[in-house]
């Protein structure tokens, strides 16, 4: 079986890294270690690209079975092994458009069954870290002379929002939850036709929802105020229910008098 050919329009490229083999545990001295199933082809060209499944001797005995990867990481290969090896570095630099030009896309991921070292690849550990870190790591490296100074964050905010603001408004978490759940007063006013100029409304917030109760503590809260029903403002009796509309009495026609 050849070795899997790289072509330059291929979509993704598939690692495979082999765990090690769980350390006995003291409760269970005497579990002895399971008999080993893979081997991993010796490649004269690089790399292992290829693994053999050889299946244990059992009544469920199945076909040796051969499988070809991009690159194949033995048990002791390191978080950097894998860094370097799975073309994280490439991954990054495409994204940040290193050589010019608009950048792409990219996407890394791990795939396995439960307890097979997924989170330790991506996460890491105290003494080695994962693919995460490493890769964010090389990231704000790789940006550090194009970040901006903290100061220029609000002109920033700004020039975001006035590029094109029917796509996005640049907003602090603190002031999307005031135009959510404060004071819906403004809001009402600023929906006015006679109101120039045009104001950027929030996608997120119905004009005329939730609004705040003329008996309720000016407090911020962020828990919407149901409003009352009420048929007069200024009847206390009636504040919380709505009166039933009665339908006017029919016009009864009378006869003429006589002379």
């Amino acid at each position: 079986m050849e070795p899997p050919s790289k072509p330059q329009s291929a979509l993704f490229q598939v690692y495979l890294r082999l765990r090690p083999p769980p350390v006995p545990n003291s409760l269970y001295p005497t579990l002895t270690t399971p008999e080993r199933f893979v081997t991993v082809e010796e490649s004269n060209e690089g790399a292992p690209t290829h693994i053999t499944l050889n299946p244990p001797n059992d009544n469920r005995r199945r076909a040796v079975e051969k499988f070809a990867f991009t690159e194949v990481f033995e048990e002791e290969a390191s978080q950097l092994d894998i860094f370097h090896g799975t073309g994280v570095i490439p991954l990054v630099e495409g994204v940040l458009a290193a050589n010019g030009g608009d950048g792409r896309d990219g996407l890394l991921a791990t795939l396995g069954v439960t307890g097979s070292g997924k989170s330790h690849t991506i996460l890491g550990s105290r003494s080695q870290r994962g693919l995460t870190q490493l890769a964010l790591d090389l990231l704000f490296r790789s940006i550090s002379d194009n970040i901006l100074d903290p100061s220029t964050i609000y002109s920033l905010h700004a020039s975001v929002a006035a590029s094109d603001p029917s796509e996005a408004q640049v907003l602090s978490s603190q002031g999307f939850l005031d135009i959510i759940y404060g004071d819906q007063s403004c809001a009402s006013r600023a929906t006015s036709r006679a109101a120039t100029p045009m104001r950027v409304h929030n996608p997120f917030h119905i004009p005329g929802s939730f609004p705040r109760s003329s008996h309720s503590p000016r407090e911020k809260s962020f828990y919407p105020i149901l409003p009352r029903l009420s048929s007069r403002a200024g009847s206390p009796k009636s504040q919380g229910l709505a009166r039933p509309l009665t339908p006017p009495e029919p016009h009864r026609a009378q006869a003429p008098e006589r002379c």
